[in-house]
């Protein structure tokens, strides 16, 4: 069945809606500033923001992926909400208090202000936009074709709908108009998926039977608790695979970082990433449980065969939301806002990037007043969305190796830039060239890994049935095919072979075999799960950039700004390190007070830092200072 009149009314309403946003914004702000433009001026609030945080990391490919992995793998990467929350709340106390009172636009400034270096900061930047731009491909790709198959309008238009809806506002109405947009599409992502979870919870006889039959199909599993590498997932690999996967997402990537730096205070950005957090494993939530439910209608007619289990959400909802007017409507409109709010986002962050990291330096654009500035922006933001479309329609035509490849290589730059702003913001005795290496030796050595893992198996899926399909399906009688089977024989041939391996999740797209199959080479070290890919690429960075800087010297606390260090780390570091060596020899091993090092005090108390014994037994450290001099201790 296709979709009906009432259907495609929903789905066209959420399209004008979206582009009525961008036309209010763009009246609104036309004569906005570059600040304005990109960051609202600073004073939007937080719930619409930690809407539109949370929408710029569920992606259409989220939607499908996840809910395919419950069917085919079980609930065990449900854990990965743990590791989410976890990394929001260090995001949260940790970098926010840094970050946000810097008054940036790039995220990347922080970069070059903490390691004195513009090629680092331009180095990533150039990362994190080529990065973007793939990536904005790759939203546009996999979900037009699950479209085309859904409302019959060919994959190209689907493309060039979607990549024209979302430049256009975007482009008019900047960060506004995108971050109100994305608060609209959140309602309509979360009321489609809501509809899949009722309806199919409705058809199966409740929550309990859809839990029941998940039990006993062995979908439900949540604490694996084995330590192995090698497995696919376990409790601790998906909580891993959460925390540092948010980290990247929402710590160190500009396109989310860019929602909290809009709000007015370090308070309120700290609101937006609470909030979000709330409403992400809200969502998350429903989408796993639309995986469940699908595998209890399937349970006994499997209709993915040997294909990749992203297009049974689609076959699913052709197949019973179409039944009822309007509820595959909202799907459809809850897909495509998935995809509008994911690629609006990569075009608003693209355009800061291109802007201050690069652009803003020139000679040329020196003189140029505010009200120019947001001319040439909106001109970047419309171009950017011009090259996604493009890219969008040439992955299709490049094959799936080489979009699976070139996923597997981006995925592989999470980790090291993860371990770089840990670095920076953590280890202020490292500069920058401990740490450029550290980053580039971390990168060669992820790229390796993800290479590498694309010649590992994925694992088996779990039982999965045939034995209740129709007679006609199992016989592949052609004749007799039903439109629904029509629908999914087209998504199968089209659509699976290019989400195969892809989808599972954004920044690491392979899936290793649960153990090290025989007889491929390296699979000692490739075999190991993804999940802890990101793990090998922040951990390299910060040894080799701690080992490097011993070799070629650390700052002093002259060589960085404090406000650049996270405060307790700054206290540690006003301390020489001769110093702390020796009050740890005396205090640990010898139980006894250490003398005083009278040149580090000096130092201390010429900067003005606070020592943190200085309120304590202060006439005795004046005492052992006085015997420092004489030579005795």
């Amino acid at each position: 069945m296709g979709l009906g009149t009432l259907d495609v009314v929903m789905l066209v309403l959420s399209l004008l809606a979206s582009a009525a946003v961008g036309v209010y914004y763009s009246v609104l702000g036309r004569n906005s500033t570059s600040l304005e433009y990109l960051l609202g001026g600073r004073t939007m609030k937080p719930l619409p923001l930690a809407l539109s945080l949370m929408v710029g990391t569920v992606s259409a490919i989220t939607i499908m992926g996840n809910a395919g992995e419950m069917y085919a793998y079980g609930t065990q990467m449900w854990l990965m909400d743990l590791g989410i929350l976890l990394a929001l709340v260090i995001i949260a106390k940790f970098f926010i208090p840094v970050m946000y009172p810097l008054e940036l636009i790039s995220l990347y400034q922080y970069v070059e202000r903490r390691f004195k270096s513009k090629c680092l900061r331009q180095a990533t930047a150039v990362l994190q936009l080529v990065g973007g731009y793939l990536f904005i491909g790759f939203l546009l790709f996999p979900p037009s074709l699950a479209l085309q198959s859904m409302i019959g309008l060919s994959f190209f238009l689907n493309i060039i709908i979607i990549g024209i809806s979302c430049t256009l506002y975007s482009t008019f109405g900047g960060v506004k108009a995108v971050v109100y947009a994305d608060t609209l599409q959140a309602v309509v992502m979360i009321v489609g998926v809501l509809a899949i979870v009722i309806q199919g919870a409705i058809n199966m006889g409740g929550v309990e039977n859809v839990m029941d039959i998940a039990y006993h199909g062995d979908r439900l599993e949540f604490f694996n608790m084995s330590l192995n590498p090698y497995q696919r997932h376990s409790f601790w690999l998906c909580v891993i695979y959460g925390f540092f996967f948010t980290l990247s997402n929402n710590g160190v990537n500009q396109s989310q970082v860019q929602r909290y730096f809009s709000t007015g205070s370090v308070r309120n950005a700290q609101w937006v990433l609470y909030y979000s957090a709330i409403a992400l494993v809200s969502l998350r939530f429903l989408i796993n449980m639309s995986g469940l439910v699908m595998y209890a209608h399937f349970k006994d007619c499997d209709p993915m065969g040997k294909a990749d289990p992203t297009i049974v959400l689609v076959i699913y909802v052709m197949q019973q939301l179409t039944r009822i007017p309007g509820l595959a409507g909202l799907f459809v409109a809850a897909v495509y806002a998935a995809v509008l709010s994911s690629v609006s986002t990569q075009l608003n962050s693209m355009t800061a990037l291109l802007w201050e990291d690069f652009l803003k330096v020139l000679p040329v654009f020196r003189g140029w007043s505010e009200i120019k500035i947001g001319y040439l922006q909106k001109l970047i933001v419309f171009l950017s969305g011009v090259l996604g479309i493009v890219l969008g329609l040439a992955v299709s035509q490049l094959g799936k190796s080489f979009l699976i490849t070139v996923l597997a290589i981006n995925g592989a730059l999470t980790g090291p830039l993860i371990g770089l702003f840990l670095v920076a913001l953590f280890l202020p005795w490292v500069p920058a060239k401990g740490a450029t290496c550290g980053f580039v030796l971390a990168i060669a050595f992820n790229v390796m890994m993800a290479a590498g893992q694309l010649t590992i198996p994925k694992p088996p899926y779990l039982p999965l049935s045939r034995e209740g399909c129709p007679a006609p399906t199992i016989a592949n009688v052609t004749a007799n095919v039903t439109a629904v089977e029509d629908v999914a024989t087209t998504i199968a041939t089209t659509l699976a072979p290019t989400l195969a391996d892809i989808t599972a999740n954004i920044t690491t797209t392979i899936t290793p075999s649960s153990a090290p199959p025989e007889n491929t080479t390296g699979e000692w070290l490739f075999g190991l799960s993804y999940c802890l890919n990101p793990v090998w690429g922040t951990m390299l960075c910060i040894l080799l950039s701690v080992v490097i800087s011993a070799i070629t010297g650390y700052n002093t606390p002259e060589d960085v700004e404090e406000k650049l260090i996270d405060p307790k780390i700054w206290r540690i570091f006003q301390r020489s390190l001769k110093q702390q060596i020796k009050e740890f020899f005396y205090e640990t091993i010898l139980r006894k007070r250490a003398p005083r090092d009278q040149n580090a005090r000096g130092a201390s108390d010429e900067t003005g830092t606070r020592e943190p014994l200085n309120n304590f037994m202060e006439a005795k450290d004046i005492k052992d200072n006085e015997i420092d001099g004489k030579g005795v201790v």
